[in-house]
């Protein structure tokens, strides 16, 4: 009787830690219907990927979105409108979860601690002095990230294929040069369409020069895929001190494989955001021929 008691015990017990990762997603996302909640596995952990189909009788295909590093697949601003309104254009969204642990100039990690990965232990107080980082430090955190968006964008393909048609990948801020860099080293599927957000890449100027990636700008000169680089006035400094130089460089290429934008994109003013997906849309018929 004890033994059955304990059988009962250990099945319900399994079952819990079996629902744990959905429940603390339908927490986080209290505000979402719960089909829109999918998952991919990354480094052996689930990583939230939330996914709406289209909300319109044309059916272009699927555009996925990866804000800036350190937020969540709905981040607030420009991220959420668009996975929320370019569903009624002709696309399904898929937004994953963006890569944790970008290094920041107040964080303090131990470096035994940078390789444990899977564990958020890039997720630092502030409260810390500002570390001098050395190369092999920041190398080992920019390849921890990469590695946590490759493995979560080559996981895409049977997500991507309930929507079939043309593929958009949109990137955001930091992510953006990340996905840059694997787009160009061909470790990611290529989308027939990549858009970038205020791209840049923090503190590579840090990094032994043997070690270091070319930049943004000289990656995408080397790229087919059709570009739209939209650049706000409130970026990152970095992305708007480097857009220049996007533009010159890409300027060798055609209209249809290569457009930058000046916009406003912060939290107080919405209709940029109307604005970047008015570009997107433009963009993206251009290059699909509809």
């Amino acid at each position: 009787m004890q033994l059955g008691r304990l059988s009962q015990l250990l099945i319900v017990s399994i079952s819990i830690l079996a629902t744990m990762p959905f429940t603390q997603a339908q927490q986080q996302y209290a505000h979402l219907s719960a089909d829109e909640i999918k998952f991919v596995t990354i480094d052996g952990k689930q990583s939230k990927v939330l996914v709406r189909s289209w909300q319109s009788k044309k059916h272009f295909g699927s555009v996925t979105i990866i804000a800036a590093s350190d937020t969540d697949a709905d981040a607030a601003g420009l991220a959420s409108y668009l996975r929320t309104t370019i569903n009624s254009r002709g696309w399904a969204s898929i937004s994953l979860t963006p890569a944790k642990g970008l290094y920041r100039p107040n964080y303090a990690t131990k470096p035994e601690d940078i390789t444990k990965a899977g564990t958020q232990q890039l997720q630092l107080s502030s409260n810390k002095s500002t570390p001098k980082y050395d190369s092999s430090q920041l190398l080992e955190l920019r390849n921890f990230q990469q590695a946590s968006l490759n493995e979560a964008l080559n996981q895409l393909s049977s997500t991507t294929g309930l929507f079939p048609g043309a593929q958009i990948l949109i990137v955001i801020d930091d992510s953006a040069g990340m996905i840059t860099n694997l787009l160009y080293d061909k470790k990611i599927p290529t989308p027939d369409m990549l858009v970038l957000i205020n791209p840049y890449r923090e503190y590579e100027y840090l990094i032994d020069p043997q070690s270091q990636r070319k930049s943004i700008a000289e990656q995408l000169v080397a790229m087919s895929i059709p570009i739209l680089d939209i650049q706000s006035s409130d970026a990152h400094p970095n992305s708007m001190e480097q857009a220049p130089t996007r533009l010159h460089l890409n300027q060798v290429k055609s209209a249809r494989y290569y457009r930058q934008y000046q916009m406003s994109l912060d939290l107080s003013n919405p209709s940029g955001w109307e604005e970047a997906l008015d570009q997107i849309e433009g963009f993206a018929r251009t290059i699909i021929g509809r």
